[in-house]
């Protein structure tokens, strides 16, 4: 008993305990849900505010997004209408000329055609008569055409026509045509080349496809044609006659055969495959072939006989070589690099046309269309600098070419004066080559001065008196007189001192006289 008041005494003070700290924890627990509840309230509240706010943050990068977006293409509108400024005036009048040039286009094209298709046998005289008989009949029969229609420059750009020129084509105008329906007509060329320079122009220009090189009386002819086609290499046929071998007629009419993707053709009683890149020329050295129809109608008859003209430029060009061997060097560099130029901002033109073309939507939203368009602009900044410095050396290098000019003239005129000999007798005949290597001989033992007015007439002086000895000593005793005095009156007719009319006169007397052009007798008896 005494153990359990002991216990008792001790559990009874808890017991107590225990009612006073039940009613706090109830009093605590009421407190907990009151503030529970203004918790949740708040909460709430806050939920809402915190949607405001990401609503409000959202909305601002928005606002964000869009205003970088409008600032990127203001950015862009503003490079596009710099970049474009520039163009405007030129576009809006190359706009207004194409339009005049597509309303002449069927006339241009028609005297193009016509070019390409009838003037390749001809001289440029000849050709120039051509053209004029054909425009009039294009206004006989109301076809509108250009009055001032330039063929070279309608056919071929001039970056294509410098990279000719370096690839050895001569610079004179026939020979650019010639090159043109080299490159342009649809048959396969057949080049009249008595001195050569045609088929030194095709090897330099076909060297990087691996041209090959055949004759008719070579026993591998026809392997070597064959496997022209079947890889697709360009052909050169040198020095044929007036007759091609048969087994070419299929060759040059493009009798091709379709077999699946591919083509095929009988070259003799075998087939071949036609790959993509076969080009076929034919050159030979006759200078006045006669062929048949047939022939002319297969091919396209190219005359590349050197015209004066042309051989004066290439005779400037070998005497500079020898003389001031670094003025032509430059000038090789800088012909290169104008044609380069030239043709980079060709194709920085081309590939800005393209794109504005194909670009789908706005022009502002195309930031690769910018990007082009600034390299563009910039690059052609740069490239006309170029060639505005490039003419300037251009025309100081021309200048002091030119003052060799009188040397290529003067071997121009022996060199032709030489061949006219021809017809005299048959048997005077001289090659360009040997021409070349009197008139080089004549550059190296001709006396030197370091004045170039001096210089210049050592040169002429030597040159004449050596291509007058080396062709004598082939002449016949009857012929000397007439060709000496054929060499000075050429010389005389070049210089000024002797006239055309008074030239014909001497050599036909009355039959030179234009019977319209004299005085009319005054009487009838």
């Amino acid at each position: 008993m005494s153990f359990f008041f002991g216990i008792n005494k001790e559990v009874l003070p808890l017991k107590a305990n225990l009612a006073v700290q039940a009613g706090r924890l109830i009093i605590a627990n009421s407190d907990l849900a009151e503030a529970q509840g203004q918790l949740d309230e708040k909460q709430k509240e806050l939920d809402i505010v915190q949607a405001k706010f990401d609503g409000a943050v959202s909305h601002k990068q928005m606002l964000m997004d869009d205003a970088e977006a409008t600032r990127r293409k203001m950015t862009n509108a503003t490079a596009l209408i710099e970049g474009l400024a520039g163009e405007k005036t030129r576009w809006t009048e190359a706009g207004l000329r194409f339009s005049d040039q597509i309303r002449r286009l069927v006339g241009d094209a028609l005297l193009c055609t016509g070019f390409l298709s009838y003037s390749g046998p001809f001289n440029q005289e000849f050709r120039d008569l051509l053209i004029k008989n054909w425009k009039i009949m294009c206004m006989r029969n109301k076809i509108p055409f250009s009055e001032e229609l330039d063929i070279i420059k309608m056919l071929v750009d001039s970056a294509t026509a410098g990279e000719w020129v370096l690839q050895g084509l001569p610079t004179d105008n026939l020979s650019i045509e010639n090159g043109i329906i080299v490159t342009k007509a649809t048959r396969f060329p057949l080049l009249i080349d008595p001195q050569g320079q045609a088929t030194i122009w095709i090897k330099k220009r076909e060297q990087k496809n691996e041209l090959a090189v055949s004759q008719l009386n070579n026993k591998y002819f026809r392997t070597h044609l064959e496997d022209a086609l079947s890889l697709g290499r360009p052909f050169l046929l040198e020095d044929v006659g007036e007759e091609l071998d048969p087994a070419l007629d299929n060759v040059l009419e493009k009798n091709f055969i379709k077999q699946g993707s591919s083509f095929k053709v009988k070259v003799g009683d075998k087939e071949c495959d036609v790959m993509k890149g076969f080009i076929m020329y034919i050159t030979t050295k006759l200078p006045n072939p006669v062929y048949t129809p047939e022939i002319s109608a297969r091919t396209s008859i190219i005359d590349f006989t050197v015209t004066q003209k042309g051989l004066e430029d290439q005779l400037l060009g070998r005497v500079i070589v020898t003389e001031k061997a670094e003025l032509e060097s430059e000038r090789n560099k800088l012909m290169e690099e104008v044609n380069a130029n030239k043709k980079r901002m060709q194709d920085l033109e081309d590939n800005l046309l393209k794109r504005l073309t194909e670009t789908q939507g706005s022009l502002v939203d195309d930031e690769d269309l910018i990007v082009v368009l600034q390299v563009t602009k910039k690059t052609a900044q740069d490239v006309s600098e170029k060639l505005s410095t490039a003419a300037e050396t251009e025309i100081k290098i021309n200048t002091a070419r030119e003052e060799y000019r009188p040397v290529a003239t003067r071997g121009s005129i022996l060199y032709f004066l030489i061949v006219s000999i021809s017809m005299v007798n048959n048997m005077y005949q001289t090659s360009l080559n040997q021409f070349l290597e009197q008139f080089d001989l004549s550059l190296a033992l001709s006396d030197k001065s370091p004045i170039t007015a001096k210089r210049i007439k050592s040169i002429i002086n030597y040159l004449t008196y050596a291509i007058f000895k080396y062709t004598m000593r082939g002449l016949y005793e009857e012929d000397r007189f007439l060709f000496t005095m054929l060499l000075a009156l050429n010389i005389d007719l070049n210089s000024g001192r002797l006239r055309q009319e008074e030239f014909q006169n001497f050599f036909k007397g009355g039959a030179a006289l234009d019977l319209n052009s004299v005085e009319p007798k005054p009487k009838k008896w």
